[in-house]
């Protein structure tokens, strides 16, 4: 059995392994052409490390007062300034949702630089969205109708005559009737005098009847010959009334 350890250790990797230097390069020229300036040269992460290209696009989308940041080589400076880009991707108008949003050591200590991308993809959806002269392009794919969601992706189609019927509608229905009865007067009080019960079913709309007769047995010579729906003539004769429970 794995360890704790080597389960998280596989879980590392596995999200450092979309980390890739396409998607790096990507996001690298998406901010570029975003503010107009180059960033530090080499990897990704660590010239996004000190937050202050972070804040800059944050101003730029949302305008003033934005952010205040600072550019400086101290690391609780530079957390600070990932923190204030973080704090304004969870606040209108950028509302990112919770799953898109990086943590601040994903960045500055390179927990998840896969998330860090996720995260900067969707800034770039929404600075389109609500900046769309500031950021006229967006980070990956873009459906015609707008960006991709969980809703629109999975091979689920929203026309459902495509799968042959709507979801949640079964091709097959039961229908039973409630059983009746007709009371009669005799001697003053009221006393069940017939019962009748049916049962049908259909599938796909074509109705069908069970096989053989149904009868309520209401002369003790019947008990033979047909299918009680229940023996009446046992249960009738003893009491003047007759509760009936369909479950």
């Amino acid at each position: 059995m794995a360890s704790v350890s080597s389960l998280d250790k596989d879980l590392r990797n596995m999200r450092l392994g979309k980390y890739t230097p396409q998607a790096a390069n990507e996001v690298r020229t998406w901010i570029e052409e975003s503010l107009d300036e180059r960033l530090a040269a080499g990897d990704l992460l660590d010239a996004l490390k000190d937050g202050s290209a972070l804040c800059k696009l944050v101003n730029l989308a949302t305008g003033p007062p934005g952010v205040r940041f600072k550019q400086s080589t101290m690391p609780f400076v530079q957390m600070e300034n990932i923190s204030h880009f973080l704090r304004a991707c969870k606040s209108p108008p950028l509302n990112l949702q919770a799953h898109d949003i990086f943590q601040t050591v994903d960045l500055y200590e390179n927990k998840d630089p896969a998330q860090v991308l996720t995260c900067i993809s969707a800034f770039s959806r929404k600075a389109n969205a609500i900046q769309p002269s500031k950021f006229p392009t967006v980070i990956g794919p873009r459906s015609k109708n707008g960006p991709t969601s969980p809703q629109s992706t999975g091979g689920y189609s929203s026309n459902a005559a495509s799968y042959g019927r709507p979801r949640g509608t079964s091709n097959t229905s039961t229908t039973s009737s409630v059983p009746s009865t007709v009371t009669s007067t005799a001697g003053g009080r009221n006393s069940p005098s017939r019962l009748s019960y049916s049962t049908t079913s259909s599938v796909n709309g074509d109705a069908k009847s069970p096989p053989g007769g149904v009868s309520s047995w209401s002369k003790k010579i019947d008990e033979g010959a047909t299918t009680p729906a229940w023996n009446i003539h046992q249960y009738a004769s003893n009491s003047p009334f007759l509760f009936i429970f369909v479950c």
